[in-house]
């Protein structure tokens, strides 16, 4: 900066600056949510210490090739967009459809940022919602390829109507562990 700047203006612009590049990282942070009809009710965030259920199925368009199928509805440890990138944590999104839709076919999609060459950055796989119960797609962090920051976006479509989006931001090192400080002292990672 030109020293003929007075000292006064000189902070002045560099406290503007400061404020604009804040604002900026807080904007980045935000998730969208989108919901449409059928969907009568809708929630996010994360599990601190995810067991597996349900029973393996076929999924080609996944990087791991499968996905799993039924189990018990899950409480989130903490709501929120804002996700640890650690192993053992879950994120995701929990939806009501409306009873009258009866069972349909959907298709789920979760968007990421590049695990690497030869993979997947976006994932889809046929699933099965019946109105007036809840369905859920979450995402477990079980290897160690799968643990990117970053911008993940989890979508529902029913036919080629979008129902269901949801931006999350994953984030690691410090940052990640300092969202572990949510978990429920029951549910931390060992």
């Amino acid at each position: 900066m030109p020293e003929s700047i007075h000292p006064t203006l000189r902070l002045a612009l560099f406290g503007g600056a400061l404020c604009l590049g804040l604002s900026s990282m807080a904007t980045q942070s935000r998730a969208a949510t989108q919901t449409e009809h059928p969907v009568e009710s809708f929630e996010y965030g994360y599990i601190c210490d995810f067991i597996p259920q349900g029973r393996e199925s076929e999924a080609p368009d996944t990087n791991a090739g499968r996905v799993r199928r039924g189990g018990g509805t899950l409480e989130f440890d903490v709501q929120g967009d804002q996700i640890p990138g650690l192993p053992g944590v879950a994120f995701g999104i929990q939806f009501v459809t409306d009873p009258a839709i009866g069972e349909q076919m959907v298709t789920m999609v979760t968007h990421h940022p590049s695990f690497g060459p030869g993979y997947l950055e976006s994932e889809s796989w046929p699933s099965l919602v019946t109105g007036g119960t809840v369905s859920a797609r979450y995402f477990y962090f079980e290897y160690d390829y799968e643990l990117v920051p970053g911008p993940w976006t989890m979508e529902v479509f029913l036919g080629d109507e979008l129902i269901v989006r949801q931006d999350f931001t994953v984030f690691d090192g410090p940052a990640a562990r300092a969202l572990m400080n949510a978990c429920p002292a029951d549910g931390m990672l060992s």
